[in-house]
């Protein structure tokens, strides 16, 4: 797997730093029989011994972090006679779902599992499960009424549980790409050898100067797609037969689990700061195989994160154009990209942030406060939950 960066050498070293705490893994599959699996909500999830041990392979990892673990349940618990594969948790977020809580999915390759109820944990007290969590599982063969969406502590005749095999930022094991791949071979629809994928329809989060940098790409064979005004499964199918994906770093690229092994992922940063999703989409890349290139797109006035309400642009940079002379794309090198047109919008919106969240720098200073305070709160969700409520109470939302 070939890494090309095109990029300031600060975050070509950055990169090299990430690179070397990622690990390739192996995984197996822990049966408990007669195990409980439990929700407590707030308070953590996961799988116990009849025994009343907690099961480590049911943690939720992230990172070097985890969730909490439960309490040991009650013996008074439901019991179901069934044997059941678990999956982890339903979470509400599509990029968060498909690498973190689909990195169980590789057991449902293994015909003894793929006619077994499958478990999810509505520890989120979610009253909709997001479609996309039925979707996807479609396309690996499991009907939606062979998913147990679990609110409550329940016993089954046998528990098998699947180990992660994908871990933001730190492992892969070769088992994660393949039900990824299955669903790709099911997915009906058109497809391309080339393929950019655009932010510019997003209803917030576009990237000013996206626009006539992708028109680069489409004059160099690319065909333009939009994945958040597509079906999920004709973003899978758009994917199948794509042997070069390009676009802006963001979920978009992800879906580059759904190509053929081997090909190319084209990442364009759209901040300056160093610190972005180089450790995600390596991961992915290095799990896929895939040939990667990272050009430094960003032409922005203050530094941004690479999450973030602040207004982003990028432009036809010298690291741009020397992707586009060394691969011999077709561009006038003459254009002016940014234009002073979109320069102007990108100052209004600056603007715009800058009466709602006040001055940048303090903008990141109050985020820095919020990370730096949530690192001493216990448990994923908790975390969660108390960022959301300092970022309202600093007016950072």
């Amino acid at each position: 797997m070939a890494i090309k960066f095109y990029t300031t050498l600060s975050y070509k070293l950055f990169c090299k730093k990430v690179q070397k705490h990622q690990r390739k893994i192996e995984v197996g599959i822990d049966t408990v029989p007669l195990g409980t699996i439990v929700n407590e909500h707030d308070s953590g999830f996961g799988v116990f011994t009849s025994d009343g041990e907690f099961v480590e392979s049911s943690r939720q990892l992230r990172g070097k972090r985890s969730q909490f673990i439960p309490n040991k349940p009650t013996k008074n618990v439901p019991y179901v006679d069934k044997e059941v594969v678990y999956f982890g948790n339903v979470y509400p977020h599509f990029g968060h779902f498909l690498l973190e809580h689909m990195n169980r999915a590789w057991v449902l390759e293994n015909k003894r599992y793929q006619d077994m109820p499958i478990v999810l944990i509505n520890n989120y007290d979610l009253k909709d499960v997001p479609e996309y969590i039925y979707s996807l599982l479609d396309l690996l063969g499991v009907k939606k009424e062979n998913i147990i969406i679990l609110n409550e502590n329940t016993r089954f005749k046998s528990v098998h549980i699947p180990h992660q095999a994908f871990d933001i930022p730190i492992f892969y094991a070769d088992e994660f790409t393949k039900p990824f791949e299955t669903m790709a071979k099911r997915a009906t629809g058109k497809d391309y050898d080339k393929i950019y994928v655009s932010r510019a329809k997003l209803a917030c989060g576009k990237t000013f100067g996206e626009e006539a940098i992708q028109k680069i790409f489409e004059l160099n064979g690319f065909h333009i797609i939009y994945p958040e005004t597509l079906p999920l499964g004709e973003q899978i199918s758009f994917m199948k037969n794509c042997r070069v994906l390009a676009g802006c770093a963001g979920t978009a690229l992800h879906l580059s689990l759904f190509m053929p092994k081997g090909g190319t992922v084209i990442q364009i940063k759209r901040n300056r700061e160093n610190k972005d999703n180089f450790d995600v989409q390596n991961l992915i890349n290095s799990a896929k195989k895939m040939e990667s290139f990272y050009i430094s797109g960003s032409v922005e006035k203050v530094r941004s994160q690479h999450s973030t309400e602040m207004p982003q642009i990028i432009g036809l940079t010298k690291y741009m154009r020397a992707f586009f002379e060394d691969n011999n794309f077709i561009y006038n090198p003459e254009l002016n990209i940014p234009s002073d047109k979109v320069w102007q919008q990108y100052t209004i919106a600056m603007q715009d942030f800058k009466s709602r969240r006040g001055v940048p720098v303090i903008y990141k200073i109050k985020n820095l406060l919020v990370k730096l305070l949530a690192c001493f709160v216990p448990g994923r969700e908790n975390r969660s939950r108390f960022r959301k409520y300092m970022k309202r109470l600093l007016g950072l939302s």
